[in-house]
């Protein structure tokens, strides 16, 4: 570094020196770019127990042979909790796995001390999650300095899909290994998930790991097998062993139900007609059984087991046995009866199956073997997965009222749900709406709302036996509803016009509910305000609550938009007039069916003008329009054209001849309107009228009568305000 240089600009390189080609593709993070060395410490050297959850330690994983995508993430179970991914891929080889230990350079750092192995102390314990039961998973420590110097060995997942921890004892070397050498340094660890299995057959599959530790499981040991076999006490060491092509025998999640476990059998293709599984936990190679003798007696030779099986009709034998001496066995059958669903089946051992032993009461029976389908082999059958759970002495026990919700509340016109009980394992449902007779359904009812009051409805249990129990009572209560709220069904507005809101009037102690659906949906206490800028229809939804809760049904409220009509076109010939001369102004084309017309001159309406043409003289000056409204009272209004005057110095007399009744007209200027007056003489010279106008417009009419005189010319003089004469015009007058 030069420190004459001014460094202001920094660039980061992940995975530095390998090409994308290489690596493939990567998804990186990083953040807070800081200034100084670490703070707060530098991170300590990982060792066991290992966590993935202390800040404080640098730990790291290294994945190989198809398991390279190897990394620290969030627990998929627990939010709070760090442990390591490992993607097996579907290219992986059977020996990829995934060394714990972070890197210095390319030098793996393994653990900051030796894993501390004895003579006495030789285990480890992993806590594992995969997707499936039945793999096998190997653990191997090694020499970080030294590889040559290493012990593995293996365990078996035996839960699917779950947390399990798995012990691993190095005194126990997987089979071609070499065995745990005390005076090596075992500093080093890798897991290998399905060990042995190429991703090319397995496919890709993701496992996690957490809290790698030195030493056996702690917490106690667990009890040994007992009946009832529940498969759920998590202090009870369970086991299967399958056999005869029924090897892929685990415990594993109930697939109807998440929180119970339940034992999956899966009997392949190649399958013996034998082929089964035996409930024991195991001693090294030695079967443990149970903790106890099945307490057979005389009058008491029945067991029973919930299984589950994907088809119907087929034989399922149980076996008693001695787990010391396999010669002192019995065995019998039972037929399944439910396809895909689970039932009870009862196993009556004074009834041993044809051609093996009779129930001896002098033997000690403390295991049993179960073989789905048998006598069948896979070959015929095919590969098929069963299940089965709650193994268990005695005859299967009559059931009992399911249990139920009671009572259930509706208010009316509600949406209902379908009915529910719970019945016992194994057992099924039916529903009838009688407390006695009557035939069952095994579909729950949906109460019906339309009407108020109690309405009794009634559930019990039948075993797979086929024994049905006493019948519990579900009352369904719906209370009465409000009626719907008074409001218009129907508001018009024009496009783009001002909207009020919505109004609907409640019963008195009621609240409004407001919707956009006319179903569902959520409600608003806020009545809508609706917009007018779109043509058509739009519904609005409007119920009462009362004080209880309870919903009327919905009024409609129709608000329809309505678009204005074209605004019509109007011209005239002529824009100016002088006095005696008219012009029309017209509209082009019809009004439309229902359409009304109006014209409009200055703003003011003209009566009685309702067509498509108007005509205009000289004492109609001014700007006109036409307003065009349709049947749902929206308008439109025209263009408008203007009439003015055309100045012109003649005096107009009209009609000319008259009966001596005329207008005399002369233009003024609109700023200048002084008095007028009107002087006429007839042919002789005699003044025969003489009267004063106030002029109120351009062309205002000066009105003359002087029908008593005699036919003739007559002379008419035009003064202004002052006497002058301003202009002179004849006029006759005929009898």
């Amino acid at each position: 570094m030069n420190l004459a240089f001014n460094y202001n600009k920094a660039s980061i390189f992940f995975n530095f020196g390998v090409t994308g080609a290489i690596a493939g593709e990567k998804t990186y993070y990083f953040d807070d770019v800081k200034f100084g060395a670490i703070t707060g410490g530098a991170l300590t050297q990982m060792n066991l127990p290992v966590t993935f959850d202390d800040a404080t330690v640098e730990y790291g994983l290294v994945g190989f042979g198809g398991a390279e995508q190897s990394t620290i993430v969030t627990d998929p179970t627990l939010a709070t909790n760090k442990v390591a991914k490992v993607i097996k891929t579907n290219t992986a080889e059977l020996w990829a796995g995934t060394t714990v230990t972070a890197l210095n350079g390319t030098a793996q750092t393994g653990f900051s001390s030796n894993i501390p192995f004895t003579a006495s102390a030789t285990k480890m314990n992993v806590r594992v999650w995969s997707p499936h039961a039945g793999i096998q998973v190997r653990l191997k420590a090694e020499d970080k300095n030294d590889p040559t110097h290493s012990c593995e060995t293996e365990a078996t997942v035996t839960v699917a899909s779950g947390w399990q921890t798995l012990e691993f004892n190095f005194a126990n070397q997987a089979a071609g290994t070499a065995a745990l050498n005390l005076a090596f340094n075992y500093n080093n660890a890798s897991i290998f998930f399905n060990f042995g299995v190429t991703g090319a057959i397995a496919g890709e599959k993701t496992y996690y790991f957490d809290d790698v530790k030195f030493g056996a499981i702690t917490g106690g040991a667990l009890t040994q097998m007992n009946l009832p076999v529940t498969f759920d006490d998590a202090t009870v060491e369970y086991g299967l062993v399958g056999f005869g092509g029924a090897e892929q025998s685990t415990i594993v999640t109930d697939p109807t139900l998440a929180t119970n476990k339940v034992a999956k059998v899966i009997k392949t293709n190649t399958a013996e007609l034998w082929a089964g599984t035996t409930v024991t936990a195991l001693n090294g190679t030695a079967q443990t059984g149970f903790s106890s003798n099945i307490p057979f007696t005389a009058s008491a030779t029945k067991m029973n087991v919930r299984v589950w099986s994907p088809h119907a009709g087929i034989q399922v034998r149980l076996k008693a046995e001695d787990k010391n001496d396999p010669t002192h066995s019995c065995e019998t059958e039972a037929t399944v009866t439910v396809a895909s669903g689970w039932q009870m089946l009862e196993f009556n051992f004074s009834n041993q199956a044809a051609g093996t032993a009779a129930l001896n009461l002098a033997f000690n029976y403390n295991k049993v073997s179960i073989f789905f389908n048998f006598g069948v082999t896979g070959a015929i059958a095919g590969e098929r997965t069963y299940y089965f759970d709650d193994v268990k002495f005695g005859a299967i026990p009559p059931p009992i009222a399911p249990t139920v919700t009671t009572p259930v509340n509706y208010c009316q016109f509600s949406t209902a749900v379908s009915l529910s009980a719970t019945a016992s394992a194994g057992n099924t449902l039916l529903w009838y709406t009688v407390p006695s007779g009557g035939t069952g359904n095994t579909t729950a009812p949906i109460p019906s709302t339309a009407t108020s009051g109690t309405t009794n409805y009634y559930a019990s249990q039948v075993s797979g036996t086929g024994l049905e129990g006493p019948r519990a009572l579900i009352a369904v209560v719906v209370s009465a509803s409000p009626n719907t709220p008074a409001t218009s069904s129907s508001v018009t507005y024009c496009q783009n016009s001002t909207s009020q809101i919505l109004t609907a009037t409640a019963s008195t102690g009621n609240t409004l509910n407001w919707y956009a659906v006319s179903t569902g949906g959520i409600a608003s206490i806020n009545a809508p305000t609706p917009v007018t800028s779109v043509v058509g229809n739009t519904f609005y939804y409007v119920s009462q609550a009362n004080g209880s809760g309870c919903e009327s049904q919905r009024a409609v409220i129709t608000v329809k938009i309505v678009a204005p009509p074209t605004a019509p076109v109007i011209a005239a010939p002529v824009s100016k007039l002088f006095p005696g001369q008219t012009t029309t102004i017209t509209s082009s084309g019809l009004p439309g069916t229902g359409n009304t017309l109006a014209w409009y001159r200055n703003g003011v309406l003209l009566p009685g003008q309702s067509g498509n043409a108007v005509n205009v003289n000289i004492d109609g000056l001014g700007d006109y329009t036409l307003q065009i409204t349709n049947p749902d009272g929206c308008t439109n209004i025209s263009n408008t054209v203007s009439i003015s005057e055309l100045i012109n110095g003649k005096l107009f007399i009209y009609p000319n001849p008259s009966n001596g009744i005329f207008q005399v007209r002369y233009f003024s200027d609109i700023n200048n309107l002084t008095p007028r007056n009107i002087v006429i003489y007839d042919s002789k010279g005699s003044m025969v009228y003489n009267a004063k106008f106030v002029i109120f417009g351009a062309y205002t009419s000066m009105n003359v009568n002087i029908a008593d005189k005699s036919a003739g010319i007559y002379y008419v003089h035009l003064l202004d305000g002052f006497g002058k004469s301003i202009i002179t015009e004849k006029v006759s007058i005929v009898r």
